[in-house]
């Protein structure tokens, strides 16, 4: 499924899938650089990918 991020006050869309029961990956680019993180849900997995692309940005 597809979310919206706003990072830095720009929107990403994002892809989040579920790999199995308890894995959520979220995946996108920020910057020209592939972002993927894993979480236990996939509003957490956006959460990460979010925090994430702060870190890059920074």
């Amino acid at each position: 499924m597809k979310h919206t991020v706003t990072v830095w006050h720009h929107q990403y869309t994002i892809e989040v899938y579920q790999k199995s029961k308890t894995v959520w990956i979220a995946v996108g680019d920020y910057m020209g650089q592939r972002i993927e993180v894993k979480s236990r849900s996939s509003n957490s997995a956006a959460a990460l990918w979010k925090d994430a692309a702060r870190y890059k940005g920074n």
